[in-house]
């Protein structure tokens, strides 16, 4: 579209030209004006336009800068999956993850599929890497882990040596290279999260429009391998600590004695469980520690750690204090994945 005025875009909008209808929405969008934004996201739709089907959906899907309606994002992104291979990509990740009900893991792979076939690049290189050298995606085989060590029972550790493949780990790996940021830990005295000196490392999170098919069936992955349901696993976060850098000792449960943080437990409950998936180990030092268990961990790339915050009656256990050590040659990447008691909320 060549250059216009504001004037002349809404004109050609009102006419209903769903163009010039998605141009004005990205116009509200960046003057804040989100409510009027969706409004002429959600005509583009109704008027046919793939592309404004599919992001009105997702907004809807996750309340981002829009009304939350996950029922009706997701049906707005599945009429856009019909043709359009972003939708499709999108539509993979909601069957995967049970969005709809339960999970559908080959409906996932159809529709990812199906975005591969349209051109997806990112679709095409998840297919490749959930098939392998035989072509075909193994399900039965990607959502049964391997066999787990036991070194400690309180609290509960489990091990999984090769949890997953090389080219997963390199897949998520540059899924959050160039988007790592400052973490936060829960404010305790205050309520809310905080950055704390505690806390070195950088990181970033994997919500429902930023994560995808890979990463969500290794999510399926760990929570067949803990037993735990997958509604009940927060978003994950791809974690890097470079040299010096670490998680100085901490508890992963929510303190529920802490009045501050009393709203944050009963809502989303408490955090049972944290399973780690190490991304490399091309490092020195970097363990991930137990003091109270005299115990540490020092994973080869692709090796899991589970551990169980609290017990089987949902109390915390003061020995699952542990610590992300800094490396002190290199480089250290990993996914963090907190498994809460309770279905967690769409974000």
């Amino acid at each position: 579209m060549t250059a216009i005025t504001p004037q002349q875009l809404h004109a050609r909008a009102v006419g209903g030209d769903v163009a010039a209808q998605v141009a004005l929405s990205q116009l509200f969008d960046r003057e804040g004006r989100h409510d009027v934004a969706v409004a002429w996201l959600e005509k583009a739709a109704q008027g046919g336009s793939v592309e404004a089907a599919t992001a009105f959906g997702a907004r809807l899907l996750v309340g981002r800068a829009a009304p939350f309606e996950p029922s009706k994002g997701a049906a707005w992104l599945a009429k856009a999956a019909e043709t359009g291979a972003e939708a499709a990509s999108r539509m993979a990740v909601i069957e995967g993850l049970g969005l709809k009900g339960r999970s559908d893991w080959p409906k996932a792979i159809d529709w990812l599929t199906k975005a591969a076939h349209r051109g997806d690049a990112s679709a095409q290189a998840q297919r490749a890497i959930l098939s392998g050298a035989a072509g075909s995606v193994d399900l039965k085989g990607w959502l049964t882990p391997p066999a787990s060590q036991a070194p400690h029972e309180t609290p509960r550790v489990r091990v999984f040596h090769d949890f997953v493949a090389a080219e997963v780990l390199a897949w998520i790996r540059s899924r959050a290279e160039g988007r790592l940021d400052a973490l936060r830990v829960y404010d305790a005295a205050g309520g809310g999260v905080r950055t704390d000196e505690i806390r070195t490392s950088r990181g970033t999170g994997f919500g429902l429009l930023e994560t995808d098919v890979v990463i969500s069936i290794m999510r399926a992955r760990m929570a067949a391998a803990c037993g735990l349901a997958l509604a009940q696993f927060e978003p994950p976060n791809v974690l890097n600590y470079q040299v010096g850098q670490q998680y100085r000792p901490h508890y992963d449960y929510i303190d529920p004695e802490a009045p501050a943080l009393a709203e944050t437990l009963a809502r989303q409950g408490q955090r049972t469980a944290t399973f780690l998936l190490y991304l490399n180990d091309d490092y020195e030092g970097g363990e991930t520690a137990f003091p109270e268990l005299d115990w540490s961990f020092k994973a080869r790339a692709g090796d899991a750690l589970l551990f169980f915050n609290t017990d089987a009656a949902g109390r915390p256990v003061p020995a699952s204090l542990h610590a992300g050590l800094p490396p002190t040659a290199g480089e250290k990447w990993l996914l963090s994945q907190w498994i809460r008691d309770r279905p967690q909320p769409i974000v």
